[in-house]
């Protein structure tokens, strides 16, 4: 049987890892905690997600709008880090295109007074409200319940799923976050609630592989606004970027392809627990 408010503890412990990390902003912005920080809101959103669904309060949302804004500041400078670590390798710092990374550097250095401010404006009542919420509103409901209730979304999820996956190159992202909640929900109980843990590995390797597809995505579209922006239009460096680009379609279409196979896979896991 699995423990009571298990949705709850999971709150929490994101919740934990959340102030943890927004503490450690409020002394240095730097790579970890924005990362880990914007990982716990995502598994808060899942989390508020499902007991809007449980519990029937549409309108509770609103209290994580500041927090929405906060990830989505910090993705800004999250993006250009994700940009510089897939030009490099580690120790190496003779990239053929020198000015590509100055333009990354300052970018994030405009983008940081914005991360600042967000980040020392940034109100924390909405979360602890939320928390008094969930606290009251879900330790009334039995645990058996409530996996009833995860099961029931996953079941709707993966019929979207199943039509997304008819346009994958297009609905990419939006698979990605479907899959994400999927998999955050699965492993609020220990015990199995909809995929067997096969099947898990299978949507563990899924995500990694779409996850990585978006980084790829943000790559392409700084390089884009730098060819645009401020690379000359001919010259040595603009056939070098024409090859990074060339480069990065190609990692990014593979990418598709072995996630597509990944998600179909999934699929037919599905079909076959279902027999």
């Amino acid at each position: 049987m699995p423990g009571d408010n298990s949705i709850l503890t999971r709150w929490q412990t994101e919740l934990e890892t959340f102030h943890k990390n927004l503490s450690l902003l409020r002394e240095e912005i730097t790579t970890e905690p924005v990362h880990d920080l914007r990982v716990a809101i995502k598994k808060l959103r899942s989390y508020l997600k499902l007991y809007i669904i449980i519990c029937g309060k549409n309108d509770i949302e609103k209290h994580f709008q500041e927090t929405r804004k906060l990830f989505s500041v910090l993705g800004k400078h999250r993006n250009v880090e994700i940009a510089k670590g897939l030009l490099t390798t580690p120790g190496s710092k003779n990239h053929p295109i020198q000015s590509l990374f100055y333009f990354l550097q300052l970018l994030q250095e405009q983008i940081a007074p914005f991360c600042r401010q967000a980040i020392d404006l940034y109100d924390t009542n909405g979360l602890e409200f939320l928390t008094g919420q969930l606290q009251q509103d879900l330790e009334n409901i039995d645990s058996t319940e409530i996996s009833k209730k995860i099961k029931e979304e996953i079941e709707s999820c993966v019929i979207a799923i199943k039509e997304d996956v008819k346009h994958f190159k297009k609905r990419s992202h939006r698979l990605l976050k479907r899959l994400k909640d999927i998999y955050y929900w699965s492993k609020i109980f220990e015990e199995q609630v909809y995929f067997n843990n096969a099947a898990l590995k299978v949507l563990d390797k899924t995500l990694e592989d779409l996850g990585n597809i978006q980084d790829y995505e943000i790559l392409a579209t700084n390089l884009s606004y730098f060819r645009k922006t401020i690379l000359p239009q001919d010259g040595h460096e603009s056939e070098l970027l024409k090859k990074i680009v060339a480069e990065t379609k190609k990692t990014k279409e593979s990418l598709l392809k072995k996630a597509q196979k990944l998600t179909e896979r999934l699929l037919l896991a599905d079909a076959t627990q279902q027999e």
